[in-house]
């Protein structure tokens, strides 16, 4: 079998010649692979729907964008704003901790080598 670096270079063929362990083991990485896939499709979402959600601040002149280019900023409820940023940014804080926690499980460090 040549060097492989990636699970989808593995055909069905070098599928079948792995140890029932080693497949076992294929399928749950596999499993892994195709939900950090979703979350990267989703942050891909979220990054667009930042830059939306930014463009209507900036629209409807809430944003201190708006203020920092000279224009001139509506009134905005403070206790709405600060539940809207304390919200987000624990979202972000906790995905932040779930990133962090995934990396370090999926180190290098804790690959097997055979």
């Amino acid at each position: 079998m040549s060097h492989k670096t990636f699970l989808y270079e593995y055909s069905k063929e070098d599928f079948e010649n792995l140890e029932s362990i080693e497949k076992e083991a294929f399928k749950k990485a596999d499993e892994l692979n195709d939900k950090l896939l979703d979350v990267k499709i989703l942050m891909d979402e979220i990054t667009e729907d930042w830059n939306e959600y930014l463009k209507y601040l900036e629209d409807k002149k809430i944003s201190k964008i708006h203020e920092f280019r000279g224009g001139t900023c509506i009134d905005f409820d403070d206790e709405l704003r600060c539940a809207i940023v304390n919200t987000l940014k624990k979202s972000l804080t906790d995905t932040q901790k779930s990133v962090n926690y995934n990396a370090k499980k999926i180190g290098l460090n804790r690959v097997i080598n055979g």
